[in-house]
């Protein structure tokens, strides 16, 4: 007798799978606390990481428009390129990817500029709370899938309104045609009364 029913368990490691279908880019410059990120965020997502900016830009590059990442979160003090420098870099090629800085420093000046600047979703201090961290990247999922449940439905109304427009015209040129041959055929009056009613 199996302590697993086997087809129990490969359901819930679909389930966990699907879980899994957002990307998430850790970028910090100091590995325990990138390893610390991976350990805190890898069970539900699925995430890449980046040990500074330029690696993080290279990273973003590579990202496929099929697979965008759903959020980015980095620290903000690093070498090369900071936290908000990343950010403004990719609010430009990723504007819907959800930003988050992490620092341990409360510069108001930093803050201000990742609010500006980089368009960040939410500034956290470390050390930081597991629980309301992991809180924080769930709202910020549910807002990037919001956010990409927006531009789908607005991308099928585009399609529906080009569907619309391009019935209306064939309609209209079905219409013009038979007036014209209305008017060939000597019935000039039956075309003018049809017109009067379109």
């Amino acid at each position: 007798m199996t302590i697993f029913n086997e087809n129990k368990l490969k359901a819930m490691q679909e389930k966990q799978a699907q879980k899994k279908k957002h990307r998430i880019l850790i970028v910090d410059d100091e590995e325990d606390n990138l390893n610390a990120l991976s350990s805190v965020l890898s069970y539900s997502y699925e995430v890449l990481r980046a040990s500074n900016g330029i690696e993080a830009r290279e990273l973003i590059e590579a990202q496929s428009k099929e697979e965008p990442l759903s959020m980015v979160i980095s620290d903000q003090r690093m070498p090369e390129m900071t936290g908000v420098e990343l950010f403004e870099y990719l609010s430009d090629v990723m504007p819907d990817t959800i930003r988050i800085i992490l620092t341990g420093y409360t510069d108001v000046k930093a803050i201000i500029a990742s609010i500006n600047k980089g368009q960040v979703y939410q500034f956290i201090l470390k050390p930081f709370e597991r629980v309301e961290f992991l809180m924080i990247v769930k709202q910020g999922i549910k807002t990037f899938e919001l956010n990409q449940h927006i531009v789908d439905v607005q991308e099928e109304l585009k399609q529906q309104l080009l569907t619309s427009n391009a019935i209306r015209q064939s309609k209209e040129l079905q219409l013009d045609e038979a007036l014209r041959q209305l008017e060939s055929a000597g019935l000039s009056h039956e075309a003018e009364r049809i017109k009067a009613l379109s």
